[in-house]
């Protein structure tokens, strides 16, 4: 986390063998479990009822074959749930079970069509053109062995016929859902990285690249939130640079433009990782000290202040820094939070500048210069 928020990183994300590229992958086991709930409840109840009606239709019932069939099915949905890198054993492990549970019941000389759909349509949705590919080859490969197996020669009964039929139109509808899908997804993940961009944009501040007063008041108030949850100490610091009109007369906008992001790309390298650091505006900077008190505030503040990048080199405006400290005191608001370190700078510029001047929470004023 830097600035308050969080960055995603790739390779953190869980990207399932055989899942398809735009589906951007999960960020945890809990999500792809969640996902695999909400879209794949559908194809896991719609295969529950194929198998139980066979029950019912089945004059005489082979039940290992029918109990193999449920346990192997089971047991790859069951894998699919626990290992997201497994999940195409789901639809692959539907087929063989299904395969088995027909039979055990109607006898596979009944054909297998109807079964066919269900794990090419959830390939098409969830997976990869190669697993797809790899799905249709099963589906097929089933086709041909099972009435190999059942049928005497190539006779083309009219059962056969039927599963041909349906393993075409599986194979079809596959590809078409595929392409609106993938479609579907890649538009969506658009118009969320459009979203993302827009977002950042609204929050940081183009001179600088930092957070601006917008994205910092975001990340404020979940600050303060987290110190009144957790009864932790927060400090917050504003800072302004003193002369900085004059440097900027003298040396021109662009360079004023130039050492405003010298200062806060080295105050940020030089603050903690949970610090956060934000242009107020102008030459006005605030820095919120989460799990700080005032004493370790100052010394924070006094190290970044009394450190400031160099100038040029023929500058004689005397940049120097000034600094107001204020302590959250448990209750107060943001805004008062705020008001209070802000009067602590204006008593740094009213007392000469160059100097850090700290709000006591008891409303205590005290004032040192380094």
């Amino acid at each position: 986390m830097r600035n308050g928020r969080t960055v995603k990183y790739e390779s953190l994300r869980i990207r399932p063998f055989g899942i398809h590229a735009t589906h951007r992958g999960f960020q945890s086991v809990a999500e792809y479990r969640g996902n695999l709930l909400h879209y794949g409840l559908a194809f896991i109840a719609i295969t529950a009822i194929c198998f139980a009606v066979t029950l019912v239709s089945a004059p005489d019932i082979d039940w290992p074959l029918y109990l193999g069939g449920w346990v192997l099915a089971l047991g790859c949905v069951c894998l699919a749930w626990s290992h997201p890198w497994f999940w195409l054993l789901g639809p692959f492990g539907a087929l063989a079970g299904a395969i088995l549970v027909r039979a055990g019941t109607d006898g596979l000389d009944a054909g297998i069509g109807p079964l066919l759909l269900i794990p090419i349509l959830a390939v098409a949705v969830y997976g990869s053109r190669r697993a797809l590919a790899a799905m249709i080859g099963c589906v097929a490969g089933a086709v041909i062995i099972v009435h190999l197996t059942v049928a005497d020669g190539l006779d083309m009964s009219p059962v056969w016929r039927q599963d041909i039929v349906l393993a075409v139109l599986a194979t079809v509808l596959g590809v078409v859902i595929q392409d609106l899908v993938t479609r579907m997804r890649r538009e969506r993940n658009l118009a969320e990285e459009r979203g993302r961009i827009i977002e950042e944009l609204a929050l940081t501040d183009p001179l600088t690249g930092i957070d601006n007063r917008r994205g910092w008041e975001r990340m404020v108030q979940r600050a303060v939130g987290q110190a009144r949850r957790h009864r932790q100490p927060l400090s917050l610091a504003m800072l302004d640079l003193d002369h900085f009109k004059a440097y900027n007369d003298a040396h021109g906008h662009q360079a004023g433009d130039d050492f405003l992001r010298k200062v806060a790309l080295d105050w940020e390298e030089r603050t903690r990782i949970e610090d956060h650091i934000a242009r107020y505006g102008g030459e006005e900077f605030v820095i919120t000290l989460p799990n700080t008190d005032l004493a370790g505030a100052k010394v924070i503040v006094e190290r970044l202040r009394t450190g400031l990048p160099e100038p040029q080199e023929d500058d004689e405006s005397g940049i120097t820094c000034s600094a107001g400290i204020a302590e959250w005191d448990g209750s107060e608001t943001v805004r008062e939070l705020v008001a209070r370190a802000d009067q602590a700078l204006y008593l740094a510029k009213d007392g000469g500048r160059d100097r850090t001047v700290v709000v006591e929470t008891s409303g205590r004023e005290s004032g040192y210069t380094a």
